[in-house]
């Protein structure tokens, strides 16, 4: 009995090992087959100079991963999926770079090194005062740094000061020079963290002692801004005549320049200019002369043209020739008040607000609260656009709608938005749009708390989000075109939506997302997307005549009871993956739609109640950048909707 029990015991161990060996096998087997299947990629990152960056941020437009440089500049991913990967890079005070590899099974990439460039004005400066043996140099840093400051005489030797404190502004002081003689300077910063900038250096030259004959120079560097209390003129003066001071011009529009301050309120220290006394919204030219002791004067500057910003106090208007708007601060039209802007108008906003108003004081802002008129043509839409001579997605903050019903409605047809953080945003107030085209901005259009709204003929490219509404009621978006969008539509918390002839083509995450509050409806769309093509959430809709590409046709997600026929639904670009309809609620049905080139046609769903086709739609076709929609006059779904017409975005209901 005991060798039986013995027996039994020794062979459930055997048994029990073979399980353990056989379990091994699998983790490890599976382990392998993932590891295979990913790969991994390092490298350094440096500026021009090859000095390397710390704490740059790498990310992979195919992963949710991010990598950071160490002090060394390092970065290392070590899974990445298989094939193509845009590393792009950010770092506070550079511009954005990228680099693409290739990443193949079990890869090791090393050596994917990336420079970065210095944003333009890291380090600006000013020759604030410059006498017989003395000069001062004014530094602005785009953040915080030590300044080193080198001089020489041009044909002697070089001259370092001191570093300087960690600082955004600092005051140079180069003392102990030669009267009339002309000096050579270098500047160069460096951040807490190491990171070195060059400021582009310069010359002078010292004031020789008394009068010399003839005219003197005229002024250098001469600029003009916005600022807090004003409009702000800047000059340098690098002749060597001494002076007495300056003589400031100002016209309005395109009027002749006439003398608006002289010497007597000027002095030859002075390299600067408030205007306290210029009019929001209006169109000035500034110019500038320089007078010796003699009461000889030096040609005129250039003109510069500036709109300052703030809030307008009169009824203004835009034209053409007046063109471009440089704005620098927040432009306000106050309740009451209008702006008019007249076709082929270019308006350009400063990437940094200098006005230090509005909503936000980082960046301008156009907030309308009366009145605005800006009607283009189509020859010669208006233009609203980021004055950086690097555009980026968010450097002004967009046109802000927020009138009251005591004003006249609001008018855009045929404009041009970009580079805005909102590019057009509509609060509950009164206004007619169509035609307007928004551009690498964050989001293209968007109503909050609007009523009524009717919006025609919008077009979004290389936004984060096209399109999205929320807490409004009764509203119309028609004939909206969204392209190359991460998002293109969203709707959350609004009554009764209606979206209808509507394309949205390569959406990268999501075509468009319904959670809205009440009777939501879709007509004739068409949504292309490499993520979800519909997600479905919130109060029941109407969801019909579309047609969608995506990896997840639609996702029904705690929504009530959607209708959802007559959609073609199909995955071109993954075909063999994700799910045509996919109901997280379960046990519903969705007839007459055509659901074609998924790994599954349903998932917790089916299509019961109805015909069940599931055919190649047979599209006109084309290249996958202008792919046709349209069907073939061979396509089984010509007649295949619920009223024996035509299915998918151009079909109809009659």
């Amino acid at each position: 009995m005991n060798y039986k029990i013995a027996a039994i015991r020794a062979n459930m161990k055997l048994i029990l090992a073979l399980l353990v060996v056989m379990l091994l096998t699998f983790i490890l087997g599976c382990e392998n087959s993932v590891s295979t299947k990913r790969g991994s990629v390092s490298g350094i990152v440096t500026d021009l100079s090859n000095n390397a960056i710390v704490g740059a941020v790498i990310t992979s437009h195919r992963s949710l991963f991010k990598a950071e440089t160490d002090e060394n500049g390092h970065y290392e991913f070590t899974s990445l999926d298989v094939g193509s990967h845009r590393l792009a890079v950010a770092r506070n005070g550079y511009y954005l770079a990228s680099k693409t590899v290739e990443i193949t099974y079990g890869q090791v990439v090393e050596g994917i090194n990336i420079k970065v460039e210095p944003l333009e004005n890291m380090i600006s400066h000013s020759l604030s005062i410059r006498e017989s043996n003395r000069a001062i140099i004014d530094v602005s840093c785009r953040e915080p740094m030590s300044i080193v400051v080198g001089w020489r005489e041009r044909s002697g030797g070089r001259i370092q000061a001191a570093p300087t404190e960690v600082l955004s502004q600092h005051r140079l002081v180069l003392s102990n020079l030669f009267a009339g003689s002309e000096y050579l300077f270098d500047i160069e910063g460096v951040t807490e963290d190491g990171r070195r900038f060059a400021g582009q250096g310069g010359s002078f030259r010292t004031v020789p002692f008394g009068d010399l004959p003839g005219d003197p120079a005229t002024v250098s560097s001469f600029k003009v801004s916005q600022g807090t209390s004003g409009t702000i003129l800047t000059w340098g003066y690098e002749g060597v005549d001494p002076l007495r001071g300056f003589r400031v011009f100002r016209a309005l529009n395109n009027d002749e320049l006439s003398l608006y301050q002289d010497e007597n309120t000027i002095f030859a220290a002075q390299n600067s200019f408030v205007d306290e006394n210029a009019v929001p919204g209006k169109v000035y030219r500034y110019a500038i002369r320089s007078v010796d002791l003699d009461g000889n004067v030096s040609p005129l500057s250039d003109a510069i043209r500036i709109t300052p910003a703030g809030k307008i106090t009169e009824n203004i208007v835009w034209k053409k020739d007046w063109s471009p708007f440089n704005i620098g601060g927040d432009m306000i039209v106050p309740s009451g008040l209008s702006l008019q802007i007249e076709p082929g108008c270019v308006i350009r906003f400063n990437a940094e607000d200098k006005g230090r108003t509005g909503y936000s004081q980082a960046i301008c802002e156009f907030i309308v609260e009366g009145t605005l008129l800006v009607e283009g043509t189509e020859s010669e839409p208006v233009h609203l656009i980021s004055a950086a001579s690097l555009p980026g997605k968010s450097d002004w903050d967009g046109i802000r709608l927020v009138p009251s019903s005591e004003n006249a409605e609001s008018v855009l047809r045929h404009v041009v938005i970009s580079g805005a953080d909102e590019a057009l945003a509509v609060y509950d107030s009164s206004v007619a749009i169509a035609n307007v085209t928004t551009r690498f901005c964050l989001t293209g259009v968007s109503l909050h708390g609007a009523s009524g709204t009717t919006i025609l003929n919008v077009n979004a490219n290389d936004c984060e989000t096209a399109f999205k509404a929320e807490n409004s009621k009764y509203c119309t978006l028609e004939n909206f075109v969204a392209e190359n969008c991460n998002n293109g539509i969203l709707l959350e918390s609004n009554i009764g939506f209606l979206v209808k002839n509507f394309e949205i083509r390569d959406a990268r995450l999501e075509g468009l997302k319904v959670v809205d509050r009440l009777a939501p409806r879709l007509r004739n769309g068409l949504i292309s997307s490499s993520g979800t093509g519909l997600t479905i959430g919130g109060a029941s809709g109407d969801f019909q005549y579309l047609t969608i590409d995506a990896l997840n046709g639609i996702v029904v997600d705690g929504a009530d009871v959607p209708v959802i026929r007559n959609c073609i639904i199909v995955n071109r670009q993954f075909s063999g993956r994700g799910s045509g309809i996919q109901d997280k609620t379960g046990s519903r049905s969705y007839p007459y739609n055509n659901i074609y080139g998924f790994l599954q046609a349903t998932l917790d769903c089916d299509q019961l109640g109805g015909p069940v086709l599931n055919l190649d739609p047979v599209f006109v076709g084309g290249t996958a950048e202008y792919y046709d929609y349209h069907l073939r006059s061979s396509s089984p779904l010509l007649s295949a909707s619920e009223n024996g017409g035509q299915t998918g975005a151009y079909g109809s209901e009659i």
